[in-house]
């Protein structure tokens, strides 16, 4: 994923049930960037979902693409 495309939460991750967002909420990938620990590498992305609503530092696979579709 590149910095601003559109995105959605996969309904799939556990992480899409920790977060209080309603259901096929697009957003905008504002920065990717990797992590390293011990030596592995975890991919992660902030996206912004609305003027006031950020997800700062989720895993980048607990999103996916939202082609053809405007950003809340």
């Amino acid at each position: 994923m590149t910095t601003g495309e559109k995105v959605r939460l996969n309904t799939a991750s556990p992480f899409a049930r920790r977060l209080n967002l309603p259901r096929g909420a697009v957003g905008a990938v504002i920065c990717r960037y990797n992590l390293l620990r011990g030596g592995v590498r975890a991919q992660r992305l902030d996206v912004q979902f609305g003027p006031e609503l950020f997800v700062w530092g989720a895993p980048a696979e607990a999103f996916e693409p939202a082609a053809n579709e405007k950003a809340c």
